[in-house]
């Protein structure tokens, strides 16, 4: 494979690592949904992980926007992803928050996956509970900048929108840190957009659960976005191939606060993962 390349429905694929070991690929999705990969790419750097990493882009997201029409349908994400997936032999998945909640409305995903990791993100409609579990943390009120990006979408109140949510996303030891490491991001806001209302059309939940691949659900007690709350208390989710962690004081990138406790995870996903396939 060529090291970016695109496929019929020009979803990119970005080669971001090759590493000695066993012959995996990892695939990773990245959040928004409207954020470019690229900001996996210290995480990336941090795991050093076997075989092939993989960076994918969906048109309309990221920088991943030439060719792509102006009136491009969002809904076609969904028939683009199991061929994307499908690129690849043992694949591991890996999400984080959309790139998380995504891949789990997909049960054939279940005869396609080598191992799944999911990354501070949800089974369910977040919004509620992300609400409720803020409030222990004192956080400022973004109403009005959401409610501005809800009544009036464009690239301008997303911008603010994302900025208010900010002290949601990180704690306030990595707050500036992690506001000068999005705002260098491209991120598109029409993907927002369709997710914000497609979650609530959909009345978003798991249609699967992982029964037999091996998984990873990492979350953090600092991300208010995203709280672990929602997947610790599912309990679909509570069975033996699904491993549990909680990242402590760090928030909804916790590789920027905790960058060797959540290698190590990933190195226990590995040992697990190559033990039930030995």
């Amino acid at each position: 494979m060529a090291s970016q390349f695109f496929d019929a429905h020009r979803v990119r694929y970005k080669l971001a690592a090759s590493n000695a070991g066993e012959a995996l690929n990892w695939i990773f999705i990245p959040g928004g949904p409207g954020a470019d990969s690229c900001y996996f790419e210290s995480l990336i750097d941090l795991l050093k992980l076997p075989g092939d990493t993989w960076l994918i882009d969906f048109p309309g997201s990221g920088s991943n926007i030439e060719k792509v029409p102006a009136d491009f349908n969002f809904d076609a994400w969904f028939d683009l992803f199991l061929p994307m997936v499908s690129q690849f032999k043992n694949a591991i998945l890996v999400g984080q928050s959309f790139g998380g909640m995504f891949p789990l409305l997909f049960p054939a995903l279940e005869e396609r996956l080598k191992g799944f990791v999911i990354l501070n993100s949800s089974p369910t409609l977040w919004l509620h509970e992300a609400m409720e579990y803020s409030r222990q943390f004192d956080l400022p009120d973004l109403s009005r900048e959401m409610q501005e990006f809800t009544l009036n979408p464009s690239q301008e109140t997303f911008e603010k929108a994302l900025d208010a949510c900010m002290p949601y996303y990180f704690p306030k030891e990595t707050l500036e840190m992690g506001r000068s490491l999005l705002k260098q991001v491209p991120f598109q806001y029409l993907p927002a957009v369709w997710w914000q209302r497609k979650a609530v059309e959909l009345n978003f939940d798991a249609k699967w659960v992982p029964e037999k691949v091996p998984t990873l659900i990492i979350n953090s007690t600092h991300d208010c976005i995203c709280p672990y709350t929602l997947f610790h208390q599912d309990a679909r989710f509570q069975r033996p191939n699904i491993q549990m962690s909680l990242i402590k004081d760090a928030g909804h990138m916790p590789w920027l606060e905790k960058p060797e406790e959540v290698r190590s995870e990933f190195q226990k996903f590995q040992d697990r993962l190559l033990a039930s396939s030995a």
